[in-house]
């Protein structure tokens, strides 16, 4: 906004996906809405983009996205949406014995970084990682040269010195190039680690919290991060001045250990923003009360992140088109 205001002639754009999901705890989006922009006193213009650039125009992917966009637009979200599973050779319907072997063909096909899953909860999601590195993976380690990380919490201390990267940015993915030393600290597991970030395509030195990889939050928990806090803290109470203990805390390498996740399986939030060329989407037990605008978002979010081949895992009848 600052920009828009200094200068005269500067605009501000702003693309977005109306029905995907708004961000965490918020019912809408308010950069993508008219009346938010116009209360800042900007004079708002509105357009639809509606060519499709990701899928074929006869994808099933693109054919249950629009269903799905239609129903939000319609208000038609108080029942199971109808899935076309069977016309499309995009979009396929597998059980959970199935899922392994299309996982491993994926990753033979397209790669590691082509394919992800998607789940709904943080704790299922850590059971798909698991799962994949042990069966798919075979990695018997912790943290092994090859793995896929995604980092979960914005970090600005280890950008430092790696050119044109102001910060690594929550969601961002890096792969482990070597694992050096373990160590406990502050009660707290952390590995050094060589790491590749896979949009720069740069490498750098870190610090890795390796608690953070095996809890059921984005990151560490609020009484975890609290202990963290009070520890490092304690390593500075002889300095008298509290602003300088706090400065201390904010530069302590292991305060500011990447907290990072196993990237082979995300929620959907933090799949947002996203591609790949396979997704495999576990939707877990659904009932009817879960319907509403709020799941619609989320599954049309979730189909949205695959361009070239989406996996239906343990989909169950409720969702098929033709059954009642």
């Amino acid at each position: 906004m600052e920009y828009v205001y200094s200068g005269e002639g500067n605009r501000l754009l702003l693309i977005g996906d109306t029905a995907q999901l708004p961000p965490v705890q918020q019912e809408f989006s308010p950069a993508l809405d008219e009346k938010t922009i116009e209360s800042f006193f900007f004079e708002a213009v509105t357009c639809t983009l509606t060519q499709i650039v990701r899928q074929s125009e006869k994808s099933g992917i693109l054919v249950n996205a629009t269903l799905l966009r239609n129903a939000l637009q319609n208000g038609n979200t108080d029942d199971f949406p109808k899935l076309n599973v069977t016309a499309f050779d995009d979009v396929k319907r597998i059980t959970g014995t199935e899922l392994i072997d299309e996982i491993s063909s994926a990753y033979n096909r397209d790669g590691m970084e082509e394919t992800i899953v998607i789940s709904r909860s943080n704790k299922r999601v850590n059971a798909y990682n698991m799962g994949i590195r042990n069966t798919v993976l075979y990695r018997e380690e912790e943290l092994s040269t090859g793995d896929l990380l995604m980092i979960t919490k914005n970090n600005y201390h280890w950008a430092d010195g790696i050119e044109n990267v102001e910060f690594l940015a929550n969601g961002e993915f890096v792969e482990v190039v070597r694992v050096r030393r373990q160590e406990t600290m502050y009660g707290f597991r952390f590995c050094n680690v060589l790491l590749r970030h896979k949009d720069y395509g740069v490498e750098f030195e870190a610090k890795i919290n390796l608690d953070s990889l095996h809890t059921e939050v984005p990151g560490l928990t609020r009484e975890q991060n609290e202990q963290l806090f009070a520890a490092v803290m304690e390593d500075y109470a002889d300095i008298s001045r509290k602003s300088a203990r706090y400065k201390k805390v904010k530069e302590n390498p292991y305060f500011n250990a990447l907290l990072v996740k196993y990237g082979y399986a995300v929620t959907c939030h933090k799949a947002q923003g996203g591609e790949w060329k396979n997704v495999f989407l576990d939707l877990g037990y659904i009932n009817k009360s879960y319907m509403g605008d709020n799941f619609y978002r989320w599954l049309y979010t979730s189909i949205t992140r695959s361009s070239q081949m989406l996996y239906l895992v343990n989909l169950t009848n409720d969702f098929i088109e033709g059954n009642k």
